[in-house]
């Protein structure tokens, strides 16, 4: 666990990515503090990187394809490649993991077409030896 991160900050953290427009109010309830000590805890984890943002999840409703993404990465160190995928359009996280693969990145985009450019953009990268990309079609 890290120094900024404390029982309380793990708990804050947890309500807020079930729930990321939670209350600093309700956050203070569950955790037993006041609105303005949620407040600035959630600042400090901000300021220090813990937290690098907030997000929308979007309904199949509104017509977005997600998908998971396999990665294997051409040279090493990873982190470059890694920082590249965080800033492509649609990916909304990126995870480094051991295994077959040496990343898992989560894509949520507007279309198939837009899925296909982003597969497309991905084979033809220096930075990227293989992919694989994999529909949600669910979640639960």
């Amino acid at each position: 666990m890290s120094p900024d991160i404390d029982p309380t900050n793990a708990k804050i953290l947890a309500l807020l990515q079930s729930n990321a427009r939670m209350s600093a109010s309700a956050i203070g309830k569950s955790v037993h503090l006041s609105r303005q000590a949620v407040q600035d805890r959630i600042s400090r984890m901000e300021q220090s990187g813990i937290i690098r943002g907030y997000r929308a999840e979007v309904s199949e409703a509104a017509g977005s394809v997600q998908a998971v993404l396999t990665i294997k990465i051409a040279d090493r160190p990873c982190a470059p490649a890694l920082e590249w995928l965080a800033q492509l359009s649609g990916v909304t996280s990126v995870m480094s993991v051991s295994g077959e693969s040496d990343a898992v990145a989560l894509a949520s985009l507007p279309s198939m077409e837009a899925l296909s450019r982003l597969n497309d953009t991905l084979s033809t990268s220096p930075l990227i030896s293989a992919q694989q990309s994999q529909i949600i079609l669910r979640r639960y």
